[in-house]
């Protein structure tokens, strides 16, 4: 928890409530659960003097206005570092410039000197480590209820700077060296020991390899949708229900302000509709794919993108697409209707269907005990149908990638996408369309 709201603090600065509190500094809480309990977070003035020093109301926003969303990429490092500690409140781990640069990819950029890389290391650096936290946490079953004091997130202890003296004896910067431990925290929600006994926290969760990549690729095109990626870390891996409002989406991918202004400047909607769409083009094509209320988000106010990605690869599937598409009283080249803007906002996304790739790393760990495996999973892992698999077996039985989606009640990109092997079948899913594709 105290991870992903950090992550959260460093990527939706802007989504953020923060307030001055009785001190007159900078303060976001974030409640633990509806009853009681509660996380609260300030800033620091700088990450490295050994007793922080919470930054005042005004500078903390002008900070928090500088935060980079690369420095998230800086925090995710720093968890998957500690996650290798077996007291990451006690033990430290080091990290060099070269680790951090060829984490983020910076060591093929090339319009970068060694020195911008170096500052530009040193200050997502110091933005992760500036975060404060202290915690009121309720009792959750065994586990008592506690109180941690202020604290950092990430302690920055040390920071070396390595110099090479050229010909004239100049000295030049050439590296730089991190020192970091874990806050407090880590003993109540990343203790093995504590946790076997039921008296404390060991939470964790996998992200997929490419993420950071992600990150530092489309930071500056699509930074909404970067925001929505990670946002929806926490989402997924909690599983369930993940029902969410688009205009809770746009608030969290641009801020409640530019979401005002779209209200209030004549034409700032249309932009703002246009970014949105473009970066939930995005997301889809990472590995997260929208799942759109048919109630509250129907086909004719859809992205038109998600309408052309229902469009068959197959010359014959896509003469009858056309076909049928002009006989619809919705069509894929009808004009979005006036009113779409106001709709848009008060439309809900049912979730966000993964990727195999995001499947693998948000599977939650198997139980402990070790049990005989059902009949069921034991065919379900030997004889797993294949995206090329499903498209042979329709071909074989005549049927368009939309006549076989109607028959299964799933839409026509759905089947495309498992065609061309983007997402997993579950097991319900494999054993329909074992049936109606009459696949022994």
């Amino acid at each position: 928890m105290v991870m992903w709201e950090t992550c959260n603090i460093l990527a939706q600065r802007q989504a953020l409530s923060w307030q001055s509190d009785a001190d007159g500094q900078l303060c976001y809480r974030r409640p633990v659960n509806r009853n009681r309990g509660e996380m609260r977070f300030r800033l620091t003035t700088d990450p490295e003097k050994e007793m922080p020093l919470p930054i005042a109301a005004a500078a903390g926003r002008r900070e928090i206005a500088n935060f980079d969303i690369r420095a998230t990429c800086v925090h995710l490092i720093f968890a998957a570092y500690v996650m290798t500690l077996d007291r990451p409140w006690e033990n430290t781990f080091t990290l060099n410039d070269q680790h951090i640069e060829k984490y983020l990819g910076l060591d093929r950029r090339k319009d970068l000197s060694k020195l911008d890389k170096l500052t530009l290391i040193k200050n997502l650096v110091y933005q992760a480590c500036q975060v404060l936290v202290s915690l009121d946490w309720p009792r959750q079953g065994r586990v008592s209820a506690f109180t941690l004091d202020e604290h950092f997130v990430w302690q920055l202890l040390d920071t070396e700077y390595y110099f090479e003296k050229d010909n004239q004896g100049n000295q030049h910067l050439i590296g730089l060296g991190f020192t970091i431990q874990a806050g407090v925290w880590a003993k109540l929600f990343l203790n093995k020991q504590e946790y076997r006994a039921q008296t404390a926290f060991y939470q964790y969760g996998t992200l997929p390899q490419s993420l950071l990549k992600e990150v530092m690729s489309n930071w500056q095109q699509h930074e909404g949708a970067i925001r929505l990626l990670l946002w929806n870390l926490f989402k997924l891996r909690l599983g369930g229900d993940q029902r969410m409002k688009v205009r809770t989406l746009m608030r969290i991918a641009y801020g409640e302000k530019r979401l005002q202004k779209a209200a209030t400047v004549r034409g700032a909607h249309k932009r703002l509709l246009k970014t949105f769409e473009s970066d939930l083009e995005t997301v889809y094509y990472y590995g997260l794919k929208p799942l759109f209320d048919p109630k509250t988000y129907p086909f004719e106010i859809q992205p038109l993108w998600v309408k052309a990605a229902n469009i068959p690869d197959d010359v014959d599937d896509a003469l009858d697409f056309w076909a049928e598409d002009a006989n619809q009283a919705v069509s894929l080249t009808d004009n979005a209707p006036r009113d779409k803007w106001q709709r848009l906002l008060n439309a809900r996304l049912l979730g966000f269907e993964l990727s195999e790739e995001w499947q693998e790393n948000v599977r939650r760990r198997p139980p402990k005990r070790h049990r005989k495996p059902s009949q069921s999973w034991a065919v379900t892992q030997v004889d797993k149908l294949s995206g090329q698999d499903i498209h042979l077996a329709r071909q074989r039985q005549k049927l368009s990638q939309r006549s076989l989606a109607e028959r299964i009640g799933k839409s026509q990109s759905w089947i495309r996408d498992i065609e061309n092997g983007r997402f997993k079948v579950n097991h319900d899913d494999q054993a329909l369309l074992r049936q109606v594709l009459d696949i022994l």
